[in-house]
C-alpha cells in the first residue's frame, strides 16, 4: 500500500541592501515560511524576520496551502528620501499568520508607502504596522471565519481599507495617528471591530448611503476619536452593539452620522468639546 507524506515545508530567507529592489515570491505547500537570515548556522527560528533596507522596493508575496507564515520588515535609508515601499500580500489557506513591518527599526520613516493583503481561508491573522506619511492599507478578507486584521499607522494624510467578506467571529482593530482616514466593509456575524484615530479623523463603517450597510448580526464596533473627527456608520441586523466615543481637540465640531436598521441593537455614544 502507497504511503502518503504531508507536502515538505517551503523557507526561505530574505536579507537585502540597496534600494530599488523588486522581489516576488511564491510559495505553494504546507507550511510555508518567508523570514529572516538565522543568526546561527542550521537555525530554525520563525521569529527572524526577512529584512529589506532601502527605498522604493517593490515586494510581492504569495502563499497557497495552510499555516503560512510570514515575517516581513523593511528599513529606510540614512541617505534621504525614505520613499514608496510597496507590499503586496496575498495567502490562500487556513491558519496562516503574517507580520509586515515598514521602519522596523524606527529610526527613519517612509512616505507613501502601501501595503495590500488578500486572505482566502480561515484563523488568518496579519499583523501590519507603518511609519512616515501619505500610507495606504487595503486588507481583503473573504469567505472564513476567525481572522484577524491589526494596523498600526503612524503618520499623517495615511488611510486604511478593510474588507471583512463573508465568514464570522472576525476581528479587526486599527490604531490611526496624524490625519487620516479609515473605512470598513463587513457581511458576516458575530465580527468585533476597534477603531483609535488621533488627528484629523476621517471613519467609514459599513456605509451610510442606502444599500452600502454593514450586513449580519451580533456585531461589536468599538471606536475613539480624538482630535477633528468625523463619522458615518450604516448597519443593517440584529443584537449589533456600537461604542463611540468623539473627544474634539480642535474648534470644530464633532460630527457622527448613524444608520442602523434591526432589531435589539444597543448604541452608546459619548461626544466632548472643550474648545
Amino acid at each position: 500500500m502507497p504511503t502518503l507524506g504531508m507536502a515538505a515545508d517551503n523557507s526561505i530567507y530574505v536579507d537585502q541592501s540597496g534600494s530599488g529592489a523588486t522581489v516576488a515570491i511564491t510559495q505553494d505547500g504546507f507550511g510555508n515560511v518567508v523570514r529572516g537570515v538565522q543568526p546561527i548556522q542550521g537555525g530554525d527560528d520563525n521569529t527572524v524576520a526577512a529584512k529589506i533596507y532601502g527605498d522604493n522596493a517593490s515586494v510581492t508575496i504569495n502563499q497557497v496551502g495552510n499555516q503560512n507564515k510570514l515575517d516581513f520588515s523593511m528599513q529606510g535609508s540614512t541617505m534621504g528620501g525614505y520613499q514608496a515601499p510597496t507590499v503586496n500580500y496575498s495567502v490562500t489557506g487556513n491558519s496562516a499568520t503574517a507580520i509586515i513591518d515598514l521602519n522596523s527599526d524606527g529610526q527613519n520613516s517612509f512616505t507613501s508607502s502601501s501595503v495590500n493583503v488578500t486572505q482566502v481561508g480561515n484563523s488568518a491573522g496579519v499583523n501590519i504596522k507603518m511609519t512616515g506619511g501619505r500610507d495606504h492599507v487595503s486588507i481583503n478578507t473573504a469567505g472564513g471565519d476567525s481572522n484577524q486584521v491589526n494596523v498600526k499607522l503612524d503618520g499623517g494624510d495615511s488611510n486604511a481599507a478593510v474588507e471583512l467578506i463573508g465568514g464570522g467571529n472576525n476581528t479587526a482593530s486599527l490604531i490611526m495617528s496624524g490625519s487620516n482616514s479609515v473605512g470598513i466593509k463587513s457581511d458576516g456575524a458575530s465580527n468585533t471591530y476597534t477603531v483609535n484615530q488621533n488627528g484629523i479623523n476621517s471613519l467609514s463603517i459599513g456605509g451610510y448611503a442606502a444599500g452600502d450597510s454593514m450586513v449580519g448580526n451580533g456585531n461589536t464596533v468599538t471606536v475613539g476619536q480624538t482630535g477633528n473627527n468625523t463619522m458615518a456608520l450604516g448597519m443593517t441586523g440584529n443584537t449589533n452593539t456600537v461604542s463611540v466615543t468623539q473627544n474634539n481637540t480642535t474648534s470644530d465640531s464633532n460630527i457622527l452620522n448613524l444608520r442602523i436598521n434591526g432589531n435589539s441593537n444597543t448604541t452608546t455614544i459619548n461626544q466632548s468639546n472643550h474648545n
